[in-house]
């Protein structure tokens, strides 16, 4: 199976870009998108699916897509949209698609990086435009850490009980934050918030064969416990992006496909 791979499009940073014209995008068979493509889900499913319409496409929320309106009700609206086209919503989700699964979640984090959550939600509080643009509860307040944190542990759940229970011969794992360590930029190894980025969980993914994840604005591609092949292809922010017309992270490719 040959999956084209992309996340972090930011489209409401974005001007003058698009994905690739169909005769110019890569042999695939089902493409992923890990997460960050544009404030309000539902807006991003009409987007893939008026673009991508001849192949499956998995669309794993980030926390950008909850920017600016509820984190459950732009899901839900996302899930509606998407019904009767190829795109497939994956919030907590898991999919079989021939003898393949593909379980996808935000993933959020639990802030135990370091080894010192409290703190680290103290920081994420404070510092996070997540948790003063992203309401919940039909709107009523915002979203606070103690609330990405019980996220995190629901998904955490989800994960470990889907890939136990499924027999497929390959397994693939999508969420938006990291959930291993590697996932943090060696430029922000020791930022006290990096542990909102990313998590230290590679027990939950070690029955996969592939690690998609987005949210740092990275090109990687790495292996772990000789087994799961870990992946993250992030635009960034731009174009423009300062006073260049490319995207934020250059080493991007639009192209970008794996084979398991």
């Amino acid at each position: 199976m040959r999956l084209w791979i992309v996340s972090d499009m930011h489209l409401e940073s974005t001007k003058r870009w698009d994905l690739p014209a169909p005769a110019r995008r890569p042999a695939f068979d089902a493409m992923i998108v890990a997460g960050d493509l544009i404030p309000r889900m539902e807006r991003g499913v009409k987007w893939l699916a008026q673009r991508v319409t001849d192949r499956p496409v998995f669309y794993c929320a980030g926390n950008h897509e909850s920017y600016g309106t509820d984190i459950d009700r732009t899901v839900e609206k996302a899930r509606q949209a998407a019904v009767g086209t190829n795109v497939t919503v994956l919030n907590d989700d898991a999919v079989q698609l021939g003898d393949t699964l593909i379980v996808g979640a935000t993933g959020w984090t639990d802030f135990d990086l370091f080894g010192k959550p409290d703190r680290a939600m103290v920081l994420a509080g404070t510092a996070m435009n997540d948790y003063r643009h992203i309401r919940k509860g039909m709107y009523s307040r915002r979203l606070r850490p103690e609330d990405t944190l019980a996220r995190h542990r629901a998904s955490c759940e989800f994960i470990a009980r889907a890939v136990r229970a499924s027999d497929a011969t390959r397994k693939i794992l999508i969420t938006h934050h990291g959930l291993i360590r590697q996932a943090v930029p060696k430029a922000f190894d020791d930022d006290p918030l990096s542990a909102a980025f990313a998590s230290d969980r590679p027990d939950l993914i070690s029955g996969f064969d592939l690690y998609v994840y987005g949210h740092t604005h990275e090109t990687r591609e790495f292996e772990i416990g000789n087994k799961t092949l870990c992946v993250s292809n992030a635009k960034g922010y731009g174009p423009p992006w300062g006073r260049s017309d490319t995207w934020e992270n250059t080493s991007f490719d639009p192209l970008f496909t794996v084979e398991i």
